[in-house]
């Protein structure tokens, strides 16, 4: 199972770049990336990177966050100085259908053709059904998968202490 981790620390750097998917199987619901970098406050030097596909940054340089991490997959971020939570599962969640599915359905007929012709002609008779169920039950998977989590992530949101929110600047009347 999957841990969650906490990272705590002040915001350093925040950039955007735009997606462009590189390989065939990727492909990002949002055509923007984030990368920001915290710099942490738990006794550890230096700044951490994370990247996150996603178009929602509640936070600017120099805000005090913390991050919520899925082993090294970045899923919410809370600002501690204006309260904001982001769950980015919810905000900008994957893709259910992939274009490796087609692929693989492809895969599937054409070696249950290939079986058929060279070995047993009955092996059409799994090839088929596996290869039209394959992509309706990994999209199900899928969609079942990421909705469990969604709702973990929500959990883990709100559980998350918001240690030490930080004071904001007063108004002084300045003569």
């Amino acid at each position: 199972m999957k841990k969650f981790w906490c990272v705590t620390g002040d915001l350093t750097e925040v950039q955007r770049y735009i997606n462009v998917p590189m390989r065939w199987c990727e492909q990002y619901p949002s055509r923007e990336r984030r990368e920001y970098w915290v710099d942490r406050r738990d006794g550890v030097q230096g700044e951490m990177k994370f990247v996150v596909h996603g178009r929602t940054m509640p936070a600017r340089r120099g805000h005090r966050v913390w991050v919520l991490l899925l082993d090294e997959l970045v899923v919410g971020l809370g600002n501690l100085h204006t309260g904001k939570r982001v769950n980015y599962l919810r905000d900008d969640p994957p893709l259910l259908l992939r274009r490796c599915d087609v692929l693989a359905t492809l895969g599937i007929l054409a070696a249950g053709a290939i079986l058929a012709m060279g070995w047993d002609g009955r092996s059409l008779l799994l090839a088929v059904p596996v290869g039209l169920l394959y992509i309706p039950l990994r999209v199900t998977g899928r969609w079942l998968w990421w909705g469990w989590l969604r709702r973990r992530v929500d959990r883990m949101l709100w559980s998350v202490p918001e240690a030490a929110p930080v004071e904001r600047p007063r108004l002084r009347r300045v003569k």
